[in-house]
């Protein structure tokens, strides 16, 4: 089943956008857009996940929480009002909402939760960026563990996806290695969750889970006795 994130800004020109604030998707500015997105989706005819304004509990989007006026309750009205576009005309679309890991950089999340009537699947962002300027290596337990935590309490039942996870690589291709494999211990503790994305891109580091062939092998055993144990 795709994923379809919907992202609200222009990428290239940074997080103060005012155009683009929460308030101004909720107060109906941007209701010709939704409009589109909701018509495009009614004409495919397949299940289809759709993501929108992820990782809002961050300061890196101009729909971020705090940034240029945005409060939580600004995100749960404009989260409502994309809902109601898109699932009146597409009700094949379920919805993904997905903040980022709590983490330096983030805060907490909760007050942004749009309620269970209008997301269908809890979502989860978080990267292991490696020791450089302004970051640090995290365990995948440090960067996952309190917000699964938080998540299960938010909902209890909806199913978690990992939406976007990635690993950069250490000094010596040990330490990644060890990180996927013990990225894929924590969903196994965690039953809720049903589904990983792996940000499969050498970008601003390289993310891949492949970058040296003991990652790659770590995240083929990985996976291998994740998919086992979750098979009925």
């Amino acid at each position: 089943m795709p994923i379809l994130t919907i992202e609200p800004w222009r990428p290239t020109e940074g997080n103060n956008q005012p155009r683009y604030s929460l308030r101004s998707i909720a107060t109906g500015h941007h209701d010709s857009d939704l409009a589109r997105w909701a018509t495009q989706l009614a004409k495919w005819p397949h299940p289809i996940l759709v993501r929108f304004a992820q990782e809002m509990n961050g300061t890196w989007y101009p729909w971020s929480v705090g940034v240029g006026g945005n409060s939580a309750a600004d995100y749960r009205e404009a989260w409502s009002r994309m809902h109601t576009f898109i699932s009146s005309q597409a009700p094949q679309a379920r919805f993904i909402w997905a903040p980022n890991a709590i983490t330096e950089g983030t805060s907490g999340f909760a007050e942004c939760y749009p309620g269970d009537g209008v997301v269908d699947y809890l979502g989860l962002d978080g990267y292991n960026w490696g020791d450089i300027p302004g970051h640090q290596w995290q365990s995948a337990i440090r960067l996952f563990s309190q917000s699964l935590t938080e998540l299960t309490r938010l909902s209890p039942n909806k199913p978690i996806i990992i939406t976007e996870v990635g690993c950069a690589d250490g000094a010596t291709p040990g330490p990644k290695a060890e990180w996927i494999k013990d990225f894929f211990s924590v969903i196994a503790s965690s039953p809720r969750v049903s589904s990983v994305v792996w940000f499969q891109m050498d970008k601003e580091r390289d993310w891949r889970f492949n970058s040296t062939p003991a990652s790659a092998a770590a995240f083929r055993d990985g996976l291998s006795k994740w998919l086992g144990n979750n098979r009925p």
